[in-house]
């Protein structure tokens, strides 16, 4: 039987207020619980928190009946969040009508200049003061005359949060897309930029800062192998969640692969021609272009055997980023199959936890080691894939049973029925042990 918080939790996430108000009228017990951490909730977040990210206005008011805190954080270790750091700006005038606190952060990500103004001038440190994820209100800024008042203000240019330990301008590089709304910072980032905030290669990559680029590499030819890895952006904290990278230009990405994103085709030009020759081969793999992989093979015929680690790994960067064209031209180029990324997993392990069929079977074609274990979370790609079938995230297109199916006719021997794993693959290793 669910417990109380747990129907409250399921009516918030399902948007039914009907349901909210039912579990409350019934379990008035829960009004000292309301502004705890959800048991299943993401980052320590409360129901009010919950309701909020949903825009669900009708389920804010009936938690506020019941006694819940529109001004409650959530319970994260690095600093917690308040309604006005996770609401659509639409939805953001009739939380402060409901009482939510304007604060220097939150007024900077709404673009609120003249309450930021006020909050300021009455506390002068608060430019100075962590908020969610220890961010600090310049983190936040949404318009360049927010963060140009900010730092007219004394915020300090280059401080980093605590989640993530990024700056101000490595927060603004993606682009943001919350609830009904999305938007890029990048003309924020620019203007730090111009203010002389720290820069790397990876950001004048995404800016399409070709000087910028240019002023990396003459500094330090070795930057040109830069990318989104702990190896480049190593955790100070091992709690913190690694750099903001990681969700605003993704895990394992190059400066070419950005700038090809962000269609600065001078900038990748640039970054090509000052490339090895084993980098090239394994950028071209991962754009996909098949052309460029033939041209260098055929000119460097052993090439694939010189690979030094961090480009070996690319085959099971590539895997785990679902990048199926990549993980097919490296395999071709002599990429060695074994090749392990991040945790140790293999591009096999990777293609098992997302369920790609379709990976694992261009994978499965050049022999891989089926017994191989991966050096954390330790398993085998079966296991990663049975593993994926309940905890991964299930994209479109994913097909954990025939994944399974698949390594299994390839040799993997079927384990017992494990408990965690989806009805579908539980069938699929049913039928593989009636066989034995």
């Amino acid at each position: 039987m669910p417990e109380p918080i747990d129907l409250l939790h399921a009516a918030i996430h399902a948007g039914d207020p009907a349901a909210a108000r039912v579990v409350l009228a019934k379990h008035p017990e829960l009004t000292s619980s309301l502004d705890r951490p959800l048991p299943h909730g993401s980052f320590g977040a409360t129901a009010m928190l919950a309701a909020v990210q949903r825009g669900n206005l009708e389920i804010v008011d009936l938690l506020l009946g019941a006694g819940a805190d529109i001004n409650g954080r959530s319970h994260w270790w690095a600093g917690g969040f308040g309604v006005l750091d996770e609401a659509a700006p639409a939805l953001a005038p009739a939380l402060i009508d409901r009482g939510a606190r304007l604060t220097a952060h939150a007024a900077a990500r709404l673009g609120m200049i003249d309450s930021l103004r006020a909050v300021v001038e009455a506390d002068p440190a608060i430019v100075h003061a962590r908020g969610g994820d220890g961010q600090l209100p310049l983190h936040f800024a949404s318009t360049i005359d927010v963060a140009d008042y900010l730092l007219s203000r004394g915020a300090d240019i280059d401080a980093s949060d605590v989640d993530h330990e990024s700056t101000a301008a490595q927060w603004m590089l993606g682009e943001v897309v919350e609830d009904d709304y999305t938007r890029s910072r990048q003309d924020i980032a620019r203007f730090l930029v111009a203010r002389g905030c720290r820069t790397d290669i990876l950001m004048a990559a995404a800016l399409g800062n070709l000087p910028l680029v240019q002023k990396h590499l003459d500094a330090d030819p070795a930057a040109i192998r830069t990318s989104v890895s702990e190896r480049w952006f190593p955790k100070r904290d091992p709690r913190a969640g690694g750099t903001i990278y990681i969700w605003t230009l993704g895990a394992n990405r190059s400066a070419h692969r950005i700038a090809r994103a962000f269609g600065h085709d001078d900038v990748l030009a640039l970054l090509m021609s000052r490339s090895p020759v084993d980098l090239q081969l394994a950028v071209a793999c991962e754009l996909g272009d098949a052309a460029l992989v033939a041209s260098l093979t055929a000119a460097h015929p052993n090439l694939s055997r010189t690979l030094g680690d961090d480009d070996r790994r690319k085959l099971a960067d590539a895997a785990q980023d679902g990048n199926l064209a990549a993980v097919r031209l490296m395999l071709e180029a002599g990429w060695p199959v074994d090749a392990r990324g991040q945790h140790g997993g293999t591009a096999l392990h990777w293609a098992g936890f997302h369920g790609n069929l379709a990976m694992t079977r261009a994978i499965l074609e050049h022999r891989p080691p089926l017994d191989v274990q991966s050096t954390e979370f330790e398993g085998t790609p079966l296991q990663w894939a049975l593993y994926g079938s309940i905890h991964g995230v299930q994209e479109s297109g994913s097909d954990h049973a025939a994944t399974v199916e698949a390594l299994l006719d390839a040799g993997a021997p079927a384990p017992a029925v494990p408990g965690e794993v989806s009805d579908a693959v539980r069938d699929v290793l049913r039928r593989y042990n009636r066989r034995g």
